[in-house]
Parts: structure tokens; C-alpha cells; sequence
């Protein structure tokens, strides 16, 4: 890894990260988000690992008592029982992890639980000689199961490596038990082949975090750009682009819809600068969030200082209640500043069925937002929907 600046060139690869996104990419990796990832692979993975052991254990049944079969080369073990045992062994954990993905657990239990799975899986490998049969290859059936435990799955650093020892040892140890003349090419191969298993451990490990992380980056940036796209700059209220896509959220429901206008807006820009109508209007908008704003009450610039609010979930009383609150409260949010701000609401409230009655209620809102203007403004005006 060579020093450039304060950066680091991550083996030889274009990406640069600074010490902070080092730092944040570290916590990434430590974090139950990426926990989750790793377990959902897995889980996915060992199901394809257990099930592909248990499609060679039927076929290697069903290979038995075939008329082209021949002698077992170590009669030790009968073949039925190694196929069996591939069988027996891998049915039952594709069972539990089938309902693990139904069923989430935490994390690091289901990490766990495949990490054990797969253990099994890498000593099962060895087993295999004892079903070899005359003129056929010693390691076929080993080299077929270890490839997909080494490439499919993701190991922390060590675990992949204690597999692939424990299958080494296994095939090893059962070679040496039985006398198994095995030709020098093939030991050369067999080992070599360990080795660019626990090679693809690695290599596996990496890609994995790497594009994790560049998954977990992309979904952060694309949830900030979603929020950033719906919300409007200045006053942090949702804007006319939420509101269309909020549209069919409201339809087959009680809403209450109040349109909100700046009493004498124009005048404080024309007097005192836009830099002064900014600050009307931001101090309404953190207001807004801050007290008013949850999951039943969202509110929206819908235009230079006008404000809709529409809220589902609450008698209409209490949406008028809210509103003649927030009416008296504005005066007072605003007494810092060089002249007082009020505001006119107009409202209506009752049942839209669909997305066409929403859009009359906010225009009779705003007929009723003209009729407080009219009324001599600073006043709270409306009607339930008839």
C-alpha cells in the first residue's frame, strides 16, 4: 500500500480514500448493517452449497444402481453410505436455513449457524474417496464440493482458512489411513487445488466488501438525493414534486387540508429586502418540522409563501384546533423581527375518495384562504367538505 499525500492507493487500485472515508469505511465493516449483508449472503449461499451436496449425494445413489456401475476402489465404507451421508447431513441444514430466511435471527447467530454448516460441508469432501470407483478419478466429487464452499460463501479472515485446513487434513488423513496410492501429479494437484480454494477465499472476501460498501454508498447517496429532490431548499418543507407523489397516500381517507399565505409577503421583501422574507420564511419552516410535522401531518411550499397542510388521522375539531393554535403561536415566533408577521389559513376537511377530490378540497381551501384575506387577513377560515 504506497503513501500518496494524505491518501492511500489501495492495492494498486484507482480508488483513493481519504483517512476519514478509511475511517468510516472501517465502521462500516464493524457495523450490523454490513453484519446483515454477510448473513443474508450466506444463508442464500449455503442453501445453494447444501443443496447442490445433496443433488450429488441422490445422484451418486441413483449412479449406484445403474448397469454401468462399477467396484468401489476402498470397500471400507460402502458407497450407499457415503451418498446417504452427503444426504442425511445437508437435508437437515437446508431445512433450517430455508427457515432462517423466513425467520429472520440476529445477525451473528445466522453468521454462525452457516459458518457451522459449512464446516460440515468442507469435511464431508473427504468421504467421497470411499465412493470412487474403479477407472474413475480419486477427487472429482471433493474438488466439485470444495469449489462451491470456497467461491460462494463470505469468511471473516481465518474462518475460510480453517475450512480448507479441516478438508486438507480430512482427505488427507483418510488417504494415509487406507493406504491410498495416490500418483504424484495428483497429490501436486490436489494441494494446488487447496490452495487456489483458500485464493478464492480471499479474493471473494475483498469483492465482497468492497462492493458492500459501494452498495451501502449508493443506497445512502440515493436516499439523500430522494429526500433532497422532495424537499424544498429554503424552508425544509416538503415541495410540489412530494406533493404529486403523495397524492395517492391520501386517497379513501379523513383529511383535513389548510392553505397557508404571509400576510403583507410582498411588502416586507419590498421594504426590508428578500434577505428579511428568507428569514420569515425559514423560521416558519423550522417551526413547521420541529411541532407540527409527523407521520399523520405533512407539510408542503406550495408556492412563494404559501404553505398547504394536510393532515389525515384527525377529527376535524382537532385539526381546527391545531390551526387557530398555530395562527395565534406565528405572531409570536416572529416578535425579533423588524415588523410582525401574520398569516391567513383557510381550511376544509372531510372524505376524498380519490385523487381528483383531494385536488378540489385544496382548492376550496384556498377559496377560503381569499375569503380570510378579504375578511381582513391575520384570521383562520373554513368549512368541512359538503
Amino acid at each position: 500500500m504506497k503513501e500518496k499525500g494524505n491518501k492511500k492507493s489501495v492495492h494498486g487500485l484507482s480508488w483513493q480514500f481519504a483517512d476519514e472515508k478509511e475511517a468510516v469505511y472501517a465502521d462500516y465493516l464493524a457495523s450490523e448493517a454490513f453484519a446483515r449483508e454477510v448473513a443474508s449472503n450466506n444463508l442464500t449461499m449455503g442453501i445453494a452449497v447444501s443443496s447442490l451436496i445433496a443433488v450429488i449425494g441422490f445422484l451418486g445413489i441413483f449412479d449406484l444402481n445403474s448397469d454401468y456401475a462399477n467396484i468401489s476402489v476402498l470397500p471400507v465404507i460402502a458407497s450407499e453410505w457415503v451418498y446417504l451421508f452427503l444426504l442425511l447431513a445437508n437435508l437437515p441444514n437446508l431445512f433450517l436455513l430455508l427457515w432462517l430466511q423466513k425467520h429472520p435471527q440476529a445477525a451473528e447467530l445466522e453468521i454462525r449457524i452457516c459458518f457451522a454448516n459449512l464446516a460440515v460441508n468442507a469435511i464431508l469432501p473427504g468421504f467421497t474417496l470411499y465412493s470412487t470407483q474403479e477407472g474413475s478419478s480419486y477427487f472429482f466429487e471433493l474438488v466439485l464440493m470444495m469449489m462451491v464452499i470456497c467461491v460462494f460463501p463470505y469468511y471473516k479472515a481465518g474462518h475460510g482458512l480453517s475450512l480448507v485446513a479441516l478438508s486438507l487434513l480430512m482427505i488427507s488423513a483418510i488417504i494415509l489411513v487406507n493406504h491410498v496410492q495416490v500418483a504424484w501429479q495428483d497429490t501436486y494437484d490436489l494441494f494446488l487445488f487447496y490452495v487456489i480454494g483458500q485464493a478464492c477465499i480471499v479474493l471473494r472476501r475483498c469483492w465482497f466488501r468492497q462492493s458492500s460498501w459501494y452498495n451501502y454508498i449508493l443506497h445512502q447517496a440515493n436516499g439523500t438525493l430522494f429526500v433532497s429532490s422532495r424537499t424544498d431548499e429554503l424552508t425544509g418543507l416538503y415541495n410540489r414534486l412530494a406533493l404529486r407523489e403523495d397524492f395517492p397516500n391520501y386517497s379513501k381517507q379523513e383529511v383535513g387540508v389548510a392553505m397557508i399565505d404571509l400576510d403583507d409577503f410582498k411588502r416586507f421583501n419590498d421594504n426590508y429586502g428578500h434577505a428579511y422574507g428568507d428569514l420569515v420564511l425559514t423560521r416558519l419552516g423550522r417551526y413547521l418540522q420541529k411541532d407540527w410535522m409527523n407521520e399523520h401531518l405533512r407539510c408542503y411550499r406550495y408556492g412563494g409563501d404559501e404553505i398547504l397542510i394536510i393532515a389525515s388521522g384527525l377529527e376535524d375539531s382537532d385539526f381546527v384546533k391545531k390551526l387557530q393554535i398555530f395562527q395565534a403561536e406565528y405572531a409570536k415566533l416572529n416578535q425579533q423581527l423588524e415588523e410582525p408577521a401574520t398569516l391567513s389559513i383557510g381550511y376544509a376537511t372531510g372524505a376524498v375518495a380519490n385523487e381528483e377530490e383531494l385536488r378540489k378540497m385544496i382548492q376550496l381551501a384556498d377559496n377560503y384562504l381569499y375569503q380570510a384575506k378579504r375578511q381582513g387577513k391575520n384570521q383562520v377560515v373554513g368549512a368541512e367538505k359538503k
